[in-house]
């Protein structure tokens, strides 16, 4: 994690806490408007800078797209033209 060997001051400073915020309820799956109003932002791309979803997070997406597409091409094959 980018925070350990800092000082605890570091590590737990309004700042980071609202990024921890911001990232576990997008990791979450919840809406990020709704993470927007929480954080009280004007726009979405001010609440993405608080958001540093980790690499399992971005894996498991990846995967659960790839899965997705490769189910509905299989599908289309069996079905006539």
């Amino acid at each position: 994690m980018e925070l350990e060997g800092r000082p605890a001051a570091d590590r737990f400073s309004p700042h980071a806490l609202r990024r921890a915020c911001a990232t576990h309820n997008y990791e979450r799956g919840v809406d990020l408007v709704a993470i927007q109003q929480l954080l009280g932002h004007w726009t979405a791309s001010s609440t993405m800078r608080y958001v540093r979803p980790s690499a399992t997070f971005i894996e498991d997406a990846y995967r659960r797209a790839v899965t997705t597409t490769l189910s509905e091409l299989t599908a289309d094959e069996g079905s006539p033209a």
